[in-house]
């Protein structure tokens, strides 16, 4: 444990009291939750599965002191509303843009020097009666293998042994799909994502990824 708290970097530049703000370890990610939508504490707590209850509340506290976040009124016996305010709006562009930059340690798992990934999907309501399954995206012909096992995906390089979906898209789409600016349904329906594999498997693939915020009864 450090002696002292981290008070940020202590430069006279806007990259460095920009991470001073919000470059805390969860503070980025709760402010795309919050441009999805404004929430109650308990539904952000959901949707960030790790993050401790006293962690969020500080990572609010210092959105709320720097004018990123406000409380607002919820509906009556709803509780308080964390809303982003035009200040916290304003960091959607840049949150594109790291989101664009970062899709490429989605289809490469190795490229942070990492043998494998594992992801924690359990804010996905109902993933917990997902069956196990085992899937392949390759992305310019590059395959990945997907594990999904009791809310959690396990991601390696190479291609899958037995998956029972195999997904294929461009560096392109994923491009245009981290900035938000298209879905896998979307991508499907105009060719730019192929599927191989039985129909009733697509809704899980997007489950067991993440993608849905709830999983559907016949999905499981």
């Amino acid at each position: 444990m450090p002696r002292t708290a981290w008070t940020g970097y202590g430069r006279f530049c806007p990259l460095a009291r920009a991470l001073d703000v919000v470059g805390e370890r969860w503070t980025l990610v709760i402010v795309q939750e919050l441009l999805k939508r404004s929430s109650r504490y308990n539904e952000l707590l959901a949707r960030l599965p790790g993050i401790g209850t006293s962690a969020l509340a500080d990572r609010l506290r210092t959105l709320e002191r720097a004018g990123i976040v406000t409380r607002q009124p919820g509906p009556v016996g709803g509780g308080v509303v964390y809303a982003l305010t035009d200040r916290g709006r304003a960091l959607d562009g840049a949150l594109r843009e790291l989101r664009r930059w970062g899709v490429w340690f989605l289809a490469d798992p190795t490229a942070d020097g990492s043998p494998d990934q594992r992801f924690d999907i359990t804010y996905v309501r109902g993933i917990h009666d997902l069956a196990d399954g085992e899937f392949e995206l390759q992305v310019d012909g590059e395959p990945t293998t997907f594990r999904f096992t009791d809310g959690r995906l396990h991601q390696h390089p190479g291609p899958a042994d037995e998956p029972e979906l195999v997904v294929r898209a461009s560096s392109a789409f994923l491009d245009h799909w981290a900035a938000g600016e298209v879905g896998w349904d979307e991508g499907r329906a105009n060719g730019e994502v192929v599927v191989e594999g039985p129909e009733p498997a697509w809704p899980r693939w997007l489950a067991a990824t993440g993608y849905l915020l709830s999983v559907d009864q016949d999905a499981g």
